[in-house]
C-alpha cells in the first residue's frame, strides 16, 4: 500500500515544529497534527526565561548604588513583555509558515490505528506515513492524597495565564528541576515571599554537589526557603488560605504552583493499541528513541529527564536521521550540554566528579578553579562562580561541571571539544610552554585558560622524573 508521507509529527510543541521544519527542508513529505485544539500545545519555557531576564535586570539595580530602587521593572510590565516575547516566537514558527514550507498541518486531534495497515486517523483523514513523532510534550499532574484539583493550585502552563500581580505574596513552588529553580529566583525578585519544595533530598540532585550548594546557598541568601526531602501529600484550602502537607511539614500560602509530577501527554493516542509501552512517568524509549512500536518515536520530556529544549532538538534532529534515512543511530548525551537560567547559572556537560572518579580512579584529574580570579568578573561584580573540568591522563576531557555569570555560554565551549574529540596537551611541559587557548581580555573565556594551566601543573607535579630533568636542565644552564 502507498504511504502518504515520509513522516508524520504529532503534537504542535516547539520541538514539534522544529522537527517539522527541519523534516521538510530535507525535501521529506511532512503531516502535523496539532493534538490540540489551539494552534499550539502548553509551552511556559520561553516566558519562564523572558520573566528571568526581567527579574536578573532588577537584582542588578538592587545592587547598584548608582540606580534608583524606583527604575525597577514592575511584575505587570515584566509579564507583559514576557507575553510579547512569547507572541513574537510564536509567529516566527506560526503554523502558516510551516504550511508555507510545504507542511500538511492539520489543527485537530487524532489516534493511533493498526489495521488494516498502522496509521493516525484525524477526525478527516487517515494520515499513512512510514514512521511517526510523538512531539506531545507533558502535562502536571499529581496524585496528591486528598487533593482537589478545585482548590485551584496552578501548574507551570496555567500560571502564564494568570495575572501575577494578583498571585498573592506568599506562595510555594513545589519542584526542584530547572524550571521550579528558575521560576523561585525570578518571583523573589520581584519581591514575593518563596518557599520551594522538592521531594529529592537535594535540589538538582544529580549534579556536583559543591556547585548545587553553592546555588542553593545563592538562592536561600535572596530570601527563598527550601524544603528538601518533602514528599507533598496533601493540598487544601482552609478559610480561604491554600494548606499544604509535604513529609512532616504543613505549610500555608496564598497560592501554590505546581513545577513538578510531570505526566506524558498522551491521552487519546491509543498507543496501547499500537503496542507502545507508557506509564505515568513516561513513554519509553530505546537508545534510537525509538518506542516499543518500531515505527513510531518519542522526543522532548515525555520521555523523561529534565525538560530542556536544547535536548528536545538533539533528539528531534537524531529521530529525523533515523526515519528518514537510515535507523542505526543512538542518542548520546555525554556531550550534550545542559543549564539552568538562575543566576549563577549551573551548567554540566558529561560527567560529574562522583561518576568520573568511579570510573576512571587514579586516571583523573580534578581541576577547578574560581571565577573571583578571573579579572572580567571583578569588572561586572560577578564573583560567584567556580568550575570543574575533569581530564583524563592523556588529555581527553570526560565532564565539566560549571556554575556562574554567563556558564550557559561558557559550557558550549568544552561541549565542543568533547564532541570533536579535541584532547590537551599530554605533554605538561608543551602544554605550560604554548597558548593553549587564545582568549581575549578582559573575557570570562580566561576560566579556560587558567584550567587548562592548572591541568598541566597538576600533571607536572605527578611526574617527579620529569620534575627532575628540569632541575637538572637549569642547573646546567646555570653553570
Amino acid at each position: 500500500m502507498a504511504l502518504d508521507y515520509d513522516l508524520v509529527v504529532i503534537g504542535s510543541s516547539r520541538v514539534g515544529i522544529y522537527a517539522a521544519q527541519n523534516a521538510v527542508q530535507l525535501q521529506a513529505r511532512v503531516a502535523l497534527v496539532t493534538q490540540h485544539e489551539g494552534l499550539f500545545l502548553p509551552d511556559y519555557t520561553l516566558a519562564n526565561y523572558s520573566l528571568g531576564e526581567a527579574g536578573r535586570f532588577n537584582d542588578r539595580l538592587g545592587n547598584n548604588f548608582l540606580v534608583r530602587t524606583s527604575d525597577r521593572v514592575s511584575l505587570a510590565t515584566a509579564q507583559d513583555w514576557a507575553r510579547q516575547t512569547d507572541y513574537r516566537m510564536q509567529t516566527k514558527n506560526s503554523l502558516a509558515n510551516l504550511a508555507a514550507l510545504g507542511v500538511d498541518v492539520i489543527v485537530g486531534r487524532g489516534e493511533f490505528c493498526r489495521l488494516p495497515n498502522l496509521a493516525f486517523q484525524t477526525e478527516k483523514r487517515k494520515l499513512r506515513s512510514r514512521n511517526y513523532i510523538l512531539a506531545t510534550g507533558a502535562n502536571f499532574a499529581p496524585e496528591f492524597a486528598g487533593s482537589d484539583r478545585s482548590q485551584n493550585y496552578l501548574t507551570l502552563e496555567e500560571l502564564w495565564q494568570q495575572d501575577l500581580t494578583k498571585l498573592g505574596q506568599n506562595l510555594i513552588i513545589i519542584g526542584g528541576d530547572p524550571a521550579a529553580l528558575e521560576l523561585a529566583q525570578t518571583l523573589a525578585r520581584f519581591e514575593k515571599q518563596i518557599t520551594l519544595v522538592t521531594k529529592q533530598p537535594k535540589i538538582l540532585p544529580q549534579e556536583d554537589l559543591e556547585l548545587v550548594l553553592l546555588l542553593q546557598a545563592q538562592l536561600e541568601a535572596e530570601g527563598i526557603k527550601i524544603c528538601t526531602d518533602s514528599i507533598v501529600t496533601q493540598i487544601k484550602t482552609i478559610n480561604g488560605q491554600k494548606w499544604l502537607q509535604a513529609g512532616d511539614r504543613a505549610l500555608t500560602a496564598d497560592c501554590i504552583i505546581l513545577a513538578d509530577y510531570r505526566q506524558p501527554n498522551i491521552e487519546g493516542l491509543n498507543l496501547a493499541g499500537v503496542d507502545v509501552k507508557c506509564d505515568r512517568e513516561r513513554v519509553y524509549v530505546n537508545h534510537k528513541l525509538q518506542t516499543s512500536n518500531p515505527n513510531i518515536y518519542a522526543c522532548g520530556n515525555l520521555i523523561g529527564g529534565y525538560s530542556l529544549p536544547n535536548i528536545a532538538r538533539y533528539e528531534a534532529n537524531l529521530i529525523l536521521k533515523n526515519t528518514l534515512f537510515f535507523s542505526w543511530y543512538k542518542a548520546d548525551y555525554h556531550a550534550l550540554p545542559w543549564t539552568t537560567s538562575t543566576q549563577p547559572g549551573l551548567a554540566r556537560v558529561g560527567l560529574n566528579q562522583k561518576l568520573a572518579q568511579e570510573k576512571y580512579g587514579k586516571d583523573l584529574y580534578v581541576v577547578t578553579e574560581y571565577f573571583k580570579n578571573i579579572d572580567r568578573a571583578q569588572i561586572s561584580s560577578s564573583t560567584t562562580g567556580i568550575c570543574k573540568l575533569l581530564v583524563r591522563n592523556n588529555g581527553e576531557i570526560v565532564g565539566c561541571s560549571l556554575i556562574g555569570d554567563r556558564a550557559e555560554e561558557l559550557i558550549t565551549f568544552i561541549a565542543l571539544m568533547m564532541q570533536q574529540q579535541i584532547k590537551l596537551d599530554s605533554n605538561p611541559m608543551r602544554g605550560l610552554t604554548s597558548l593553549s587557548l587564545a582568549t581575549t581580555y578582559p573575557s570570562m573565556s580566561e576560566i579556560w585558560q587558567r584550567a587548562f594551566n592548572n591541568f598541566y601543573r597538576q600533571k607536572l607535579q605527578r611526574h617527579p622524573r620529569l620534575l627532575r630533568r628540569l632541575r637538572n636542565w637549569f642547573s646546567f644552564r646555570k653553570s
